[in-house]
């Protein structure tokens, strides 16, 4: 049987060209029960993160030397689908408050292929016999527990965890520590790789010890028991060297989000077809539904005034009427209802995408998804892309009947006009080729600012200032697209 890992003249750096690891050879048995331990800084979750296929393509990924070969296979891999046989547990867990406990581990047991009644049992089996309803209602440990739960549904040949028992107490990470151990265990082909500076809580636990030493820049295997805790005092010394995002200015810096808006567009159409066609529905549905109210106000508005004021200031007195009524019509209905409509969906839509794609990243949401092998494309682009290309034809409609109906009343108010002749004179000069030309705003509209949300919320996020910032720009963007899409396509079909 392959080794788990194996480095072959490995080296490991900072995309800046600090040196974390260099010349390293060495093979990690598979089937065995590791810790990974080493200075704050230092690399290893860098290291964890290339094991298990989640190198962020937005940011410079760390420079590596030499060979790595993960249960018996190369590194380098799909990065949108994580590795194969590899599930990782990072430390924001990445769980889906949104959905129940059980639910979570279901979505587990859904992309490995496997029945959905498995998942009370993995739930007793991590000691969630009887979670709450909501996942939001877990504690702390409680939700280490469920991220534990969900990654044994995936039955990982290789399982990463990332400081699991950070933020708990003793007693509750000693607690922990057993559970990880049982669970390995329980599968006699399973290797288990824990990154933790917390030793006493796996004091007896661990087969071996992967310890990074800074000094010589090397990674090292020593048994468990020779292992004593005092090795770690001064690993944690020193200032960790600047991160990758640090790093990156100027052209390179554009460089990169510019491959990144690429692979976005390219991957919004490799990933068109839509693999899970309630969500489509759902999405669709609530973007239509939400901002529709906003639009109908707003079209009423536009479409009310625009009538009021073009015969009530009419230069001649109640001559040519019927020609004032067709050329407002002709304006509301193609192009500034549109265009107005545009503006209400994107300030209400794009906001909310873009903070809920944020969130998901910041918590290891969206790395979840990779780790259970499934493409994040596929369950937050495409829906987004469809429920945005549908919707806002739709909320255009809501807009434009608003304007209409509103325009009919001035047009009574004013100057007497029957339903029958405001109607004949209002839609006079509109045809099927304005109906097409406002579908093609609002549909290429909503595709791109679906683009826009996608990629600017799952972008590096570190904080929740890198969230908010993403929103802010995400609707700023939005915006900009609509006006632009409305103004070449209304100059090149009209001009």
């Amino acid at each position: 049987m392959p080794a788990a890992l194996e480095f072959r003249a490995f080296g490991l750096a900072h995309p800046q060209g600090g040196d974390l690891l260099t010349g390293v050879d060495l093979e990690v048995d598979a089937r065995g029960f590791y810790l990974l331990i080493g200075p704050s800084g230092g690399g290893k979750s860098s290291l964890l993160r290339l094991l298990a296929g989640l190198v962020e393509v937005r940011e410079r990924a760390p420079v590596v030397r030499g060979d790595l070969r993960v249960l018996g296979q190369p590194w380098r891999r799909r990065r949108e689908t994580g590795a194969e046989g590899v599930v990782a547990i990072l430390q924001d867990e990445g769980l889906f408050d949104e959905l129940s406990p059980r639910a979570n581990v279901e979505l587990a047991l859904r992309a490995a292929g496997r029945s959905r009644r498995l998942a009370p049992g993995l739930l007793a089996q991590a000691g969630l016999d009887t979670p709450p309803d909501r996942t939001a209602q877990l504690s702390g440990g409680m939700r280490k527990r469920l991220a534990v739960a969900r990654a044994l549904a995936l039955r990982p040949r290789l399982l990463l965890c990332d400081e699991p028992t950070a933020g708990l107490d003793a007693a509750a990470a000693r607690a922990l520590a057993h559970l990880l151990r049982e669970a390995h265990d329980l599968d006699p082909e399973r290797t288990t790789l824990v990154v933790t500076h917390d030793l006493a809580a796996f004091e007896g636990v661990a087969d071996g010890v992967l310890v990074l030493d800074p000094a010589a820049k090397t990674l090292r295997l020593e048994a468990a028991r020779d292992r004593a805790a005092a090795a770690m005092s001064g690993a944690r010394a020193g200032h960790p060297p600047p991160t990758a995002a640090q790093s990156i200015s100027g052209l390179r810096h554009l460089a990169l989000q510019a491959a990144a808006i690429a692979e976005t567009a390219v991957e919004s159409v490799r990933r068109l077809p839509p693999v899970e066609l309630g969500e489509v529905g759902r999405t669709a549905l609530r973007f239509a539904t939400e901002p529709a109210p906003f639009v109908a106000a707003a079209g009423a508005v536009v479409g009310g005034l625009a009538t009021f004021f073009a015969l009530r200031n009419n230069p001649i007195q109640g001559g040519f009427e019927t020609a004032l009524l067709t050329g407002t019509g002709k304006v509301a209905t193609a192009v500034l209802v549109p265009m107005l409509s545009g503006f209400f969906f994107t300030a209400r839509i794009a906001a909310g995408a873009a903070a809920r794609l944020g969130t998901m990243q910041r918590t290891g949401q969206v790395a979840a998804l990779r780790t259970m092998g499934m493409r994040p494309a596929d369950h937050l682009l495409t829906p987004l892309v469809w429920g945005m290309v549908l919707a806002m034809p739709l909320v255009t409609l809501a807009g434009v009947v608003a304007a209409s109906l509103a325009a009919a009343l001035a047009a009574r108010l004013v100057a007497g006009f029957s339903t029958v002749g405001w109607a004949v004179s209002w839609f006079e000069a509109v045809d099927a080729g304005d109906v097409l030309v406002v579908l093609a705003k609002a549909s290429l509209s909503g595709y791109l600012v679906a683009l826009a949300c996608y990629h600017l919320g799952t972008g590096p996020k570190r904080s929740g200032a890198d969230v908010g910032a993403a929103v802010n720009t995400a609707i700023v963007a939005g915006m900009v697209m609509v006006l632009a899409v409305h103004a070449v396509l209304t100059f090149v079909a009209y001009a």
